[in-house]
């Protein structure tokens, strides 16, 4: 009898214990559940754009309620081969943009707007970043003038590649995206204004204008570097507003402001022609053309601003002209004067 009852407790016990321990592993499998919820966690890197030197702060002298600021677009070139990778779509948020790319070292311009809002310029993003240009889209004489550009560029920025999280009731395949790292950066204009002023003493003895042209002025310029091309350029530009100095109407300031890519440094050293071209139709129907050779301005421009680091004002060129004294052809009276005919005194009848 014993050894009966030795056997079937024998055999009884194992039963117990795997019962016991299915129960737990039961339970355990239901409370690990929760912690097996794969996320894909990915590292963006958030950007933090300051304006204060551009034209789009509110405080700077060209702010445009009309030319906001509406985004940035970002140029993600490989820092190995230093070739484009990818463009990034316009990101509204201009401030603080945030990216995540895959994984690897990028070299980043980050610049306002995108390039289907600015029509006037022309970006040569097939080339290595050394050599990435904007230029304008003219070929010879630039009527029309690159839209407003500013940007920065910042190097070896480093993305990981995404990773697998798990976490508590977090659905499958959920993507996480987390700011691992912050990045301040400062947005300069790359394009410059030049801003023309002529005091002509003699304006009664002109009739109009004809268009006026620099020459000397960078075609583009390096979107790495910020630095104007050494490619030549010549800017047209119409001298056409005009403010009287005295009573007589024979002395006037003429002014015209335009854009451009500025003005490489290394051009002033060489035989490059920064020369101002202005034509004069006088009140005999002849025209009168002014040229003025402004390297010397040019030169004094970049000796003060260098010294203080200022490079994003504007360019500011000033001259004076003195007219020839001409009489008018019979048929007509005068010229730039309020009081002669081609101004106001012309009468039209005008049928409603």
């Amino acid at each position: 009898m014993s050894d009966k009852s030795h056997l079937g407790g024998s055999v009884r016990l194992p039963w117990t214990m795997a019962v016991v321990f299915l129960v737990v592993a039961l339970f355990a499998s239901c409370q690990r559940d929760h912690l097996y919820y794969e996320t894909i966690t990915r590292d963006n890197v958030q950007l933090h754009n300051d304006w204060s030197k551009t034209a789009f702060a509110t405080s700077h002298k060209d702010y445009a309620t009309t030319s906001r600021l509406n985004g940035v677009t970002i140029f993600a070139f490989d820092s190995a081969t230093h070739l484009l990778k990818t463009e990034l779509p316009p990101d509204a948020d201009a401030l603080a943009p945030r990216l995540w790319l895959e994984q690897g070292t990028y070299d980043l311009i980050v610049m306002n707007d995108s390039r289907v809002e600015m029509p006037g310029i022309v970006f040569h993003t097939d080339r290595m970043l050394e050599d990435c240009q904007a230029s304008v889209t003219a070929d010879t004489v630039y009527d029309t003038y690159p839209d407003y550009l500013a940007l920065s560029t910042i190097r070896h920025v480093a993305f990981e590649s995404p990773r697998r999280d798990y976490y508590y009731d977090r659905p499958e395949n959920y993507v996480n995206d987390v700011v691992a790292r912050h990045i301040h950066t400062v947005q300069h204009a790359v394009t410059k204004r030049v801003n023309i002023k002529v005091r002509v003493k003699g304006i009664n003895y002109c009739r109009g204008m004809q268009p006026s042209f620099m020459s000397g002025l960078s075609q583009a310029v390096n979107l790495a570097t910020r630095e104007p091309s050494r490619e030549e350029a010549v800017y047209a530009f119409n001298l056409v507003n005009r403010s009287f100095r005295n009573g007589g109407y024979t002395e006037a300031d003429l002014s015209q402001s335009f854009s451009c890519f500025g003005f490489n440094p290394h051009n002033l050293r060489s035989d490059t022609q920064f020369e101002l071209t202005i034509n004069f139709v006088l009140v005999d129907n002849s025209l009168f053309t002014f040229k003025a050779d402004v390297r010397p301005q040019l030169e004094q421009w970049l000796d003060d601003n260098t010294a203080t680091a200022n490079l994003d004002l504007d360019i500011n060129l000033d001259l004076e002209v003195d007219l020839p004294h001409t009489d008018p052809e019979s048929t007509d009276i005068g010229g730039l004067v309020p009081e002669t005919i081609p101004w106001n005194d012309e009468h039209q009848e005008i049928v409603l």
